[in-house]
Order: structure tokens, then sequence, then C-alpha cells
């Protein structure tokens, strides 16, 4: 139904066509009416011909082209979501670390109010080694959790990046790219050829 629809639009279409072209040809003085049908005929047949031919693969590109487009931004959805994720892991691993410290520093000043005068001296030196300790720690793990962030961070940039360059770069462009390179290799024999 669909295609005897678009048939009949098509017709339509042309008949319009050469009923526009009718009265412009009889203006001119001399209208010859099988020169017309036969332009007319030419017409129908070329334009009908690339409509059948190209209809489909036409149809197929866009719609894999706009699958194309749909993946990628579920793609893009789908990094976003793991980035945070691993930002709101890297922040809860900050706050367990610190409940730890605290955690650490009450049970060594526990520990310290039971010693006696002469061990309370030495608690205090060994609160403050795990306390140096501790901090070394959670500032080797705040670097190492940085430089993951900033990995996956950098990773994620260079794949958009990608991406859009992907995007942008058509057979145009990328066609003219090369021309240029040639031109300038071109250039550069030419100079070398005349020095």
């Amino acid at each position: 139904m669909r295609n005897r629809r678009t048939r009949w639009r098509l017709w339509l279409l042309l008949l319009l066509i050469s009923c526009l072209l009718l009265p412009l040809r009889a203006e001119e003085g001399h209208f010859d009416l099988s020169l017309f049908l036969g332009q007319l005929l030419n017409f129908v047949v070329l334009f009908g011909g690339l409509a059948l031919l190209l209809r489909k693969p036409i149809r197929d590109y866009l719609q894999s082209r706009s699958e194309k487009v749909a993946r990628q931004l579920e793609d893009s959805e789908n990094l976003k979501k793991e980035s945070l994720k691993k930002l709101e892991e890297s922040e809860a691993r900050l706050k367990r670390l610190k409940g730890e410290i605290e955690a650490l520093k009450t049970a060594a000043e526990a520990e310290a109010l039971k010693e006696s005068a002469r061990i309370k001296e030495e608690a205090g030196r060994e609160v403050q080694r795990l306390k140096k300790l501790a901090q070394e720690e959670i500032d080797s793990l705040v670097r190492v959790s940085l430089k993951e962030l900033k990995a996956y961070t950098i990773e994620l940039s260079v794949a958009l990046a990608e991406n859009q360059i992907r995007q942008k770069l058509t057979p145009a462009l990328h066609r003219q790219l090369i021309n240029r390179a040639i031109e300038q290799l071109r250039m550069e024999d030419e100079w070398t050829v005349s020095s």
C-alpha cells in the first residue's frame, strides 16, 4: 500500500512537471510533442531507475548510521557511569581510611592512658610512629588512587576525542588532507631539485 502511494505521488509529480513545462515550450512558438514526450520518458526512466536502485542502499546507510550514533551515545553514557562509579569508590575508600586512622588514634590513646609513667613516654613514641606510618600509607593510597583516576580520565578523554575525530573526519576532509600533504611534498621536492 505504501509503494502504491509512492508511485502515485511520483506520477503526480511528473504530471505536474510536464504541465509546467508544456506552456513554456508553447510560448517559444515551436512545440514538438514527440520531443517533449521523449524527454519526459527519459526523465521518468532515469529518475525512476535511480529511485529503484538507490532506495535500499540509502535507507540501509541511514539506518546503520542512526544505529551507530545510538551505540556511540550509549557507550558514552556507560563510560560516564563507570567513571562516576570509580570516583565514588575512590571517595568511599578515602573515607574508610580516615575512619581507620581515627580508630588507630583512639586505640593508641587508650593504651597510652593505661600505661605507667615510664611506659607512657614509650607509648607516645609508638603513637607518633603509627601516625606517621598511617599518614604515609594514606598519602601512598591517595597518590595511587589519583594516578588511577588520572589514567582513566586520560583514557576516557582519548576515547571521546577519537570518537569526535572519527565523526568529523569525513571522506572529503580526508582526501583534502591527503592532497595537501602531497602538494607539500611536491613543493619540497621542487625546492630540493632547484637547490
